[in-house]
């Protein structure tokens, strides 16, 4: 799992997203993501960093304008891990010190606690800027997080922000000096781990509600899609 690295110290697992400059995903490193983030009952959450150029930059451009079998397909495998990663039981602690936008930004979303360093990087959905209408599923999630006077602001007119500003809007929790970001996060972790599997569940159905149950049929819409491409059909 090279473009994945996971060091295990229960209870927690430190993950390490690392599939090249800025951290652009393809379908092999969503994959690999995906298997770090599984749920594991001695090592029940995970301390998410990513590479100083980026904590994840999107999915690779090359893939989703490629042919509908191999765009679906990258798309279906996002939607079931951020899915998976929102439900839990997995709990998720993300270390950013990079850019995290597009796909980096819906990781930050369906973390349970994101911590971020000061930095140049840029956090935020780009796709209204580059001409594409935002998806349902990132647009449900900046509803249930993001600060809702700035949701049109950064939703709609897709701004991306540096990560003082990010923290302001509810994409981070805290910015902190790079020296003790990694300390805070396992810190954090720690903390977190002492919740049990069932309050920490039933709390996050009652805080998200029917968006839940949404974000898992938005899940399931595009492995559909994916399936349908996949047979040519």
């Amino acid at each position: 799992m090279g473009r994945v690295k996971v060091d295990r110290q229960p209870p927690l697992r430190l993950v390490r997203l690392d599939a090249g400059p800025r951290n652009v995903l393809g379908r092999e490193a969503v994959e690999a993501l995906a298997g770090a983030l599984a749920p594991d009952p001695e090592a029940p959450v995970v301390v998410l960093s990513g590479r100083p150029d980026g904590f994840c930059a999107g999915l690779d451009n090359a893939v989703l304008a490629a042919a509908a079998a191999e765009r679906e397909g990258l798309l279906a495998a996002m939607g079931q891990l951020l899915a998976d990663a929102l439900a839990g039981p997995t709990r998720i602690v993300a270390a950013c010190e990079g850019h995290a936008v597009a796909a980096g930004a819906m990781l930050l979303l369906v973390a349970d606690v994101r911590i971020g360093v000061p930095g140049s990087y840029k956090v935020g959905f780009t796709e209204p800027g580059l001409g594409m209408p935002l998806p349902e599923l990132p647009a449900l999630l900046a509803r249930q997080r993001l600060d809702r006077r700035r949701l049109h602001e950064l939703a709609v007119l897709g701004r991306v922000v540096g990560p003082e500003e990010a923290a302001a809007a509810g994409f981070l929790d805290a910015v902190v000096a790079p020296e003790v970001l990694h300390e805070t996060a396992r810190g954090r972790a720690t903390a977190i781990a002492k919740l049990g599997d069932v309050a920490y569940r039933g709390s996050l159905r009652a805080a998200w509600g029917r968006s839940l149950e949404r974000v898992r049929e938005l899940a399931e819409e595009q492995a559909r899609r994916a399936e349908t491409a996949r047979q040519g059909r």
